[in-house]
């Protein structure tokens, strides 16, 4: 049987931010876990070429990819 996790509302205020906050999150997990941005997209399922675009600020991310990223950093 699944259990269901707790979800916790963000405030409106917080998706102004939300671009910037997800990316600043990306570069602390990369650095703090010594990997490269090829080994971290690879590990939440993203083309390199896509998250190394996003963290240049040259595109975004859709709202799936940004759960795969959170689901693999709050492993």
């Amino acid at each position: 049987m699944e259990t269901k996790k707790k979800i916790t509302p963000i405030k409106s205020e917080q998706l102004k931010y939300l671009v910037e906050d997800v990316r600043a999150i990306c570069n602390h997990y990369i650095t703090e876990n010594n990997l490269s941005v090829h080994a971290f997209a690879k590990q939440c399922a993203v083309h390199p070429n896509q998250m190394y675009m996003f963290l240049n600020n040259e595109r975004g991310l859709n709202l799936t990819t940004v759960q795969k990223i959170g689901d693999l950093i709050n492993q």
